[in-house]
């Protein structure tokens, strides 16, 4: 005998939301075992999971006569398809290098995604994802916590003038040059001061450093299968035999390897400055080489100050109740639960800043400005100049003013360009 119709349709939903947990639970696992690695295929088949429950969830909604129950589902609705923009947005402005820049949007399960976010835009589901209300206090300490961070990055890092010693008569340029003959110069050069705009520099190297758990896990499931599926084709190959061994060999001493994870008396920026200057990673393993070609441009000082913006606004606002799902995971961070990848005293310096943005920017489409060059420039202009009342109620009066515009178009920053016109 069929079943009914509403009855097929809760089973359908009950294994998607069973999917969905199995997957965040793979999600997690492979986060904590492999140093904060993203499955790419694990995080666009769960994106893909919550987006078809939505698709399903919006069905029942008019059907729903009870009201309270209707408000529910568009909160779930809601609240699943945020997630699910949020993955995909984090899987997008990924920091990888040039040559990988094509690999999400590469991947068929990427498609899948992306059509499912389509459908779900077209059956209505654009209504749901509309701005709320959100309380003057919160806005008020968002619009004052970007005062703050672009006022703190916006100007240059060298403020220092070397001194004009031609403005002084000859015998005291004289007494400066014998006394302070590193300071002093006659007609000084000013030193470059980082990349600007138009001078950005391709940087390409022949191996780049992993985590050990992440560089184990690529030699053995990426770079092994590829070289003996190529020995297939050639048996008689000794240079693929011979790298072969060599990478055996070098998996076997990485096996060997043992560390203690790294000690955060001091906590250093996540990314760059933590790895570069430790050699560990943020979340406390070590840093070992593997032979993988990457390409990666240096960016501007433009690029770099936005970003540095972006960081320290997501920390200021980190556990302030501007966002639930920020605080959550700056809760977790400080609770013993976390082990090495949290901090009970610094815990917002260990934040996924990227992730803590995406999640901002979808509550508050202002936001978008900060990656937005020309408009970013346009706002620091007026962030430099003026008392900081006057301009935390300057800010505050354009995020109550974009906030009436909708999510989506926040959301979608990242991915709307990969959809066809």
């Amino acid at each position: 005998m069929d079943q009914h119709p509403q009855d097929r349709l809760t089973t359908a939903l009950e294994a998607l939301v069973a999917e969905e947990a199995r997957l965040e639970t793979e999600l997690r696992e492979t986060e904590a075992k492999y140093s904060g690695l993203t499955d790419i295929d694990l995080t666009l088949s769960l994106s893909r999971s919550k987006l078809e429950q939505c698709l399903l969830i919006i069905g029942r909604i008019p059907r729903e006569q009870d009201q309270h129950a209707r408000a529910g589902l568009k909160a779930q609705v809601t609240e699943k398809a945020l997630a699910a923009i949020r993955l995909l947005e984090g899987l997008l402005t990924a920091n990888v290098s040039e040559d990988q820049k094509g690999v999400v949007q590469g991947n068929p399960l990427y498609a899948e995604a992306k059509s499912r976010l389509q459908e779900f835009l077209l059956s209505g589901g654009g209504g749901l994802l509309e701005v709320q209300e959100v309380e003057a206090s919160r806005t008020r300490i968002l619009a004052r916590s970007i005062v703050y961070a672009i006022r703190k990055y916006s100007t240059e890092d060298d403020l220092y003038r070397p001194m004009e010693l031609e403005k002084y008569p000859v015998f005291v340029q004289r007494v400066f040059l014998a006394l302070f003959p590193v300071l002093a110069r006659l007609r000084p050069q000013m030193p470059p001061y980082g990349i600007e705009e138009g001078e950005e520099i391709t940087y390409s190297s022949r191996r780049m450093e992993l985590p050990l758990s992440q560089a184990i896990l690529y030699l053995e499931s990426e770079l092994l299968p590829e070289l003996e599926k190529r020995l297939e084709q050639e048996p008689g190959d000794p240079r693929l035999q011979q790298e072969i061994r060599g990478i055996h060999e070098r998996i076997e001493d990485y096996r060997k390897l043992r560390f203690f994870p790294r000690s955060i008396p001091v906590l250093l920026e996540k990314g760059y400055y933590t790895e570069g200057m430790t050699s560990f990673s943020a979340d406390g393993e070590m840093l070992v080489p593997i032979p993988l070609p990457v390409t990666f441009k240096s960016g501007t000082n433009l690029d770099r100050k936005m970003e540095l913006v972006r960081m320290d606004l997501v920390k200021r606002i980190a556990g302030r109740g501007i966002s639930p799902a920020i605080d959550a995971d700056y809760r977790h961070l400080k609770s013993l639960a976390s082990g090495t990848r949290g901090s009970s005293r610094n815990a917002s310096m260990r934040l996924n800043p990227r992730r803590g943005f995406a999640i901002l920017k979808q509550e508050f489409p202002f936001l978008a400005r900060l990656e937005d060059k020309e408009k970013f420039l346009e706002l620091a202009v007026i962030v430099r100049t003026g008392s900081i009342s006057k301009l935390e109620k300057s800010v505050t009066a354009l995020i109550e003013q974009e906030g009436r515009a909708s999510a989506t178009a926040a959301g979608l920053i990242g991915i709307s360009g990969t959809f066809p016109s």
